[in-house]
């Protein structure tokens, strides 16, 4: 098992993101713009299409209304300039039960696709290695989305060698202003939960070959040939990245019998990220942003009604690479890693007003 701040290894039906923005419709609980110089040269490593894109690029941020709590939570906070990797939250030790802190969490307590799924449609325990594992946890607020946010924060020097990067980060952009059914705004204030993970250094000899081909593949941003009728189609591999996630305290949160339904019903169940997620590369390193404020009408007045309660929740999140044949299965574990009541309350924002990293040019 790694420890703190230590760099070195330790050890039902799916559907879309849209249809319950990550694990809960209604309760909707998490799995879980940036400002660009004239001179840098960004080209989104995304799969959405380049009009939806410029259609998002249009939309004005939200900003509270003055003498919202809101609008005061984020005066009062300091600005943090590049700060370390992983600083901002602190580790802690899964059997002491502490709150607002991470935890390392065994790979093989989350449920995948078993050997067997396309016979006869089970899950089973993944085997108890992931990719990757996690060194640190960041939260941020901000005015507004902050995509690529690797360029922002001092990454840890790690050595390199190998087909796959050292270091892999997810950003997880969480709105906080209120969703709206006409208004459809997706950007505005915010936070950002950013898990930073390190590639085991066991990853050749632990996990199957064709995971780690797969894993290069969403790195590579290859496409795959779809069956379809009338015609077959290309699809990015991209597509078959999947979250997921569980609130492993559900007996101690305090819920209606409909909540309590909803949770005993959709806790646990796997969500494919695509449109909602982009892409960006670095040196020695591979983001992945994963995009709330895209989530559906319904899907984020859920989980605006929930936000008080995140501070309460213990979650775990991790993300697979669903396997879509045979030969793929059993589904591996690319990264995970365990929240313990983390309450945005007590974070700063992160500022923008800095030249981006220049080990950050994307590929």
């Amino acid at each position: 098992m790694q420890k703190p701040g230590d760099l070195s290894t330790g050890p039902g039906k799916e559907v879309g993101l849209l249809d319950n923005c990550g694990i809960l419709p209604s309760n909707c609980l998490p799995c879980l713009a940036s400002t660009v110089s004239s001179v840098e040269k960004r080209r989104s490593l995304s799969s959405s299409p380049p009009s939806a894109r410029k259609k998002n690029a249009l939309k004005l941020p939200f900003k509270w209304k003055e003498g919202h709590p809101n609008a005061a939570l984020f005066s009062s906070k300091r600005l943090l300039q590049r700060p370390k990797a992983g600083s901002q939250v602190p580790f802690c030790p899964t059997e002491k039960r502490m709150f607002d802190c991470w935890s390392h969490i065994e790979p093989g307590t989350f449920k995948v696709r078993s050997e067997n799924y396309f016979r006869d449609k089970k899950k089973d325990f993944a085997h108890n290695h992931a990719a990757y594992y996690p060194f640190g946890v960041d939260v941020f607020l901000s005015p507004r989305k902050i995509d690529h946010i690797a360029r922002f924060v001092e990454l840890p020097v790690v050595s390199h060698s190998g087909k796959l990067p050292s270091i892999l980060v997810v950003n997880v952009q969480i709105p906080l202003y209120p969703p709206a059914l006409f208004h459809s705004e997706i950007d505005g204030e915010g936070m950002n939960f950013v898990l930073y993970f390190k590639l085991s250094d066991s990853y050749l000899k632990e996990l199957p070959p064709h995971f780690q081909e797969n894993i290069r593949r969403i790195i590579d941003d290859e496409v795959e040939k779809v069956k379809g009728f009338p015609v077959d189609t290309n699809v990015p591999f991209r597509e078959r990245l999947k979250i997921l996630g569980r609130v492993a305290n559900v007996e101690d949160l305090h819920m209606s019998a409909a909540e309590r339904k909803l949770m005993q019903a959709y806790n646990e169940k796997p969500v494919l990220s695509r449109p909602q997620h982009e892409f960006y590369s670095g040196e020695n390193y591979f983001e992945i942003d994963i995009d709330m404020h895209r989530f559906s009408y319904i899907s984020r007045k859920g989980f605006d009604a929930f936000l008080d309660r995140l501070k309460f929740c213990i979650l775990d999140v991790g993300l697979t690479i669903q396997g879509n044949k045979p030969e793929e299965l059993p589904e591996q574990i690319l990264c995970c890693v365990r929240l313990s009541g983390i309450d945005y309350m007590n974070y700063h924002q992160l500022s923008l007003n800095q030249e981006p990293s220049d080990t950050s040019a994307e590929t």
